[in-house]
């Protein structure tokens, strides 16, 4: 193991496409790597100790945004608030569940701190209880409100119109298709009399599943 470690800001940057591209004295661009988080090499005021020092916070802003999550970039927005509605609601539900089974004292009374003393003259710990929501409940309201929210959010954005409208062109696809199909295969006329009344209540519940309404 070496008795001097690289700074982090020392490392060359991994891709070869990467060029420091300051002026040499002979006039033509350096083709160096730059310093890891910088745009400069190490002859060319990469290792500076200013240029060291804004080069380690761009690193740990970019180590940060990729442990957080980065950007998706083919994200839909209506997808996006819908999955968001799902998961709230999921979380409601669960939420729900813990809230049920608290006893009924435990709702609004509870624990505010506890200290523990191990020295002294009357060691063991002091707790210390008062009127409070549970943080269960607290939790739960506030998921309760962020589902409400999101419901108001996709109402806003008119993805309920949107989904009936896709659901009423399906429809009409459909009909359309099963109308020619049945043209095609020359019933009597019993069975266009059946037809006529089967394929309409088929199609409505088609569509009150497509849009919700038949849940």
């Amino acid at each position: 193991m070496s008795d001097n470690p690289v700074h982090p800001a020392e490392q060359p940057e991994p891709h070869a496409s990467a060029r420091c591209g300051a002026r040499r004295r002979d006039g033509q661009l350096c083709t160096n790597p730059p310093m890891r988080g910088a745009a400069r090499c190490r002859m060319h005021g990469g290792a500076a100790p200013q240029v060291r020092a804004a080069a380690g916070r761009r690193l740990a802003a970019a180590e940060w945004a990729r442990s957080f999550g980065e950007p998706v970039a083919d994200a839909d927005p209506t997808a996006t608030v819908l999955n968001e509605i799902r998961w709230c609601a999921g979380h409601v539900g669960w939420l729900r569940s813990r809230v049920q089974d608290l006893e009924p004292e435990a709702l609004v009374w509870g624990t505010v701190s506890e200290v523990d003393r191990r020295g002294g003259q009357y060691p063991g710990v002091d707790v210390t209880s008062a009127a409070k929501a549970s943080t269960w409940v607290a939790l739960y309201g506030a998921e309760r409100d962020r589902l409400v929210r999101m419901c108001e959010v996709a109402h806003r954005m008119g993805i309920s119109e949107r989904q009936i409208e896709l659901a009423e062109r399906l429809g009409q696809v459909v009909a359309d298709l099963l109308r020619d199909i049945l043209a095609e295969l020359q019933l009597t006329d019993l069975q266009q009399q059946t037809a006529a009344v089967a394929v309409p209540r088929h199609l409505r519940a088609l569509a009150g599943e497509l849009t919700g309404e038949g849940a």
